[in-house]
């Protein structure tokens, strides 16, 4: 009886999810971190079944990735960060006519990454979980714990796969001795605050810039016009949309990439896997639209095994991923009595409950996300465009990260948190990857120590 009613809350927070951040994905430059941790958090504060926040998660994730992509195809405007790799791609499908086309396989694609990185990383996480315990209890010369070391591993290699490699690694030093002023003055190992001031700094600064005076590369006389192409309609059987070739690679990368994210960067691994396959084809239209396709199937696998692998089999974050937007579920929360989410989540469900229910909840999350985006596509993507307002949803998201600020930090939290936000977002802006800092805030009291 229990898992029925499990599987009918996990069906119902999954289409919730779902019908939320297909119209959250497609609005441009939205930021994954900065629109899915947030409301994860405040669920998991608030007490909620860790499990059914994690069938939530997996729907955010399955959606917002395949749903990013869309407006990339139709108008070469990339709707989530993640979806920017993919723009030179649709720019070459436009200038042939394949548009259409290009929208189809990449919709597919996630579908395809979504299954293949399920099917892999959550067995491979409960098979690696003894692994988890060696690490926590393990010491290396520093005397720090043996996930320690993988996390400043990660990040010196996120640091010089930047675009700003320097600044990079300048940047990890600086940042994990502005996270323990912070926590010293807050008098307490303060984390909520300082984490979502991260996540919601791009957003920040752009809300703040609004209101400068100098801002007037920012204003418009008129409207946007913004020209989609034409579609007809579209076969919801999904063998019609990629070749076999596509399927293979697609499969075969998002496997691949799924357990690599568990410490390197999704962007990093979509950018990658994407180009080679780009350039292995001599034909420019043959080798934009297989990119293209990869690039959606690794997106999904991406967030997916780098969020469950962490979770599961080493209960620290230990790459991009779970250390962003996954991080809500590896902080210590009061409405847990001081547990973390993940530790109430193995202490509560057995295997068998917590594999049922997450495959449930995110082949339920691809096939509805599938239908919805192959049958309304450009509906959407006009309705998102004439109708939601960016600005209003990003003010609706800091608003969340505020309050939840000043419940970690009281007064203090709030200011905090816009101190590191613009700090956070100065350095993302000049091409410093926004893993480099979620990862030092988890290992900033061990790079301080150095220090000192």
């Amino acid at each position: 009886m229990e898992l029925a009613s499990l599987l009918i809350q996990a069906t119902l927070l999954t289409m919730f999810s779902v019908f939320l951040y297909v119209i959250i994905g497609m609005i441009p430059g939205t930021d994954e971190t900065a629109t899915i941790a947030p409301i994860t958090l405040a669920f998991l504060t608030a007490g909620f079944d860790p499990l059914l926040i994690l069938a939530w998660f997996m729907g955010t994730i399955v959606a917002f990735k395949a749903a990013d992509a869309v407006p990339t195809a139709l108008a070469a405007i990339p709707g989530g960060v993640m979806a920017v790799p993919q723009v030179p791609d649709a720019l070459v499908a436009r200038k042939y006519g394949y548009s259409e086309i290009l929208l189809r396989k990449g919709i597919t694609a996630s579908v395809i990454g979504t299954v293949v990185a399920i099917a892999i990383t959550l067995p491979l996480s409960f098979y690696l979980a003894p692994l988890g315990e060696l690490l926590k209890n393990s010491a290396g010369p520093l005397n720090w714990p043996g996930w320690v070391y993988l996390i400043v591993a990660g990040t010196l290699l996120l640091a010089i796969m930047s675009k700003a490699k320097i600044l990079a690694l300048l940047s990890i030093f600086p940042f994990a001795m502005l996270v323990q002023g912070l926590r010293g003055l807050y008098g307490h190992s303060a984390f909520i605050s300082i984490f979502l001031a991260i996540t919601i700094g791009p957003i920040l600064y752009e809300l703040l810039t609004l209101i400068s005076p100098n801002n007037h590369h920012l204003r418009r006389s008129d409207y946007a016009r913004i020209k989609l192409v034409k579609t007809r309609k579209i076969s919801l059987n999904p063998l019609h949309h990629l070749t076999k070739a596509e399927v293979t690679l697609s499969s075969i990368l998002a496997g691949i990439s799924g357990i690599l994210a568990t410490f390197m960067s999704p962007v990093g691994l979509t950018v990658l896997f994407g180009d080679l396959i780009k350039e292995s084809q001599k034909d420019e239209l043959k080798g934009s639209l297989m990119a293209y396709a990869v690039r959606d199937a690794i997106k999904n696998a991406t967030y997916i095994g780098g969020t469950l692998i962490p979770l599961i089999a080493l209960g620290v974050p230990t790459g991009p991923m779970s250390a962003g937007p996954a991080h809500p579920f590896f902080a210590e929360l009061a409405s847990f009595g001081g547990l973390t989410p993940r530790d109430v989540l193995l202490q509560r469900y057995s295997t068998s409950t917590i594999m049922l229910v997450t495959i449930y909840a995110t082949l339920f999350a691809a096939l509805l996300a599938y239908t919805i985006l192959i049958k309304y596509s450009k509906q959407l993507t006009l309705f998102v465009f004439r109708k939601v307002p960016a600005e209003a949803l990003y003010a609706t998201f800091l608003a969340i990260v505020l309050v939840l600020a000043y419940n970690d930090a009281g007064v203090a939290g709030i200011f905090g948190s816009i101190l590191v936000g613009l700090i956070s977002a100065t350095f993302v802006r000049n091409g410093v990857s926004i893993g480099i800092l979620f990862m030092v805030l988890v290992a900033a009291p061990y790079l301080v120590g150095l220090l000192f």
